[in-house]
């Protein structure tokens, strides 16, 4: 790392349930990046939860229904922060930053169960240079 530049990276998870996150958390911290849970930790810490990240990660039960409005909702509150949704309603062949991801206005899409090398890939792939 450079000057400047040692501030961890900040990935914040929405709507994933505990195991999920922690799974996430896991694998994330492994890799230097720091999870933050949209639901727990930033109210617990008196953060906002709406604070800056360099990347959010939503869970979306139903991507095409009212996963849209979840992740407009987001990026109202992250403007400019790429967004990956993450559903169990994605196919597992379908390309991260392909038609799918295109037409939800996000950065990357993940179907699950998703790997921890998927994962990892796509959180790198779209965390904004500094």
């Amino acid at each position: 790392m450079t000057a400047g530049t040692n501030v961890r990276r900040r990935v914040l998870i929405v709507e994933a349930d505990r195991a999920t996150f922690e799974l996430f958390e896991e694998w994330l911290e492994a890799e230097g990046i720091q999870a933050i849970d949209a639901h727990r930790d930033a109210r617990d810490e008196g953060e906002d939860p709406r604070a800056a990240c360099d990347v959010a990660l939503v869970d979306v039960r139903f991507p095409r229904e009212q996963g849209v409005e979840l992740l407009r909702a987001v990026a109202g509150d992250h403007p400019g922060t790429p967004i990956l949704a993450l559903s169990s309603g994605f196919f597992g062949n379908v390309a991260c930053a392909g038609p799918c991801a295109i037409e939800l206005g996000v950065a990357g899409v993940l179907p699950k169960p998703v790997t921890r090398q998927a994962l990892v890939d796509a959180v790198r792939g779209v965390l904004p240079e500094r």
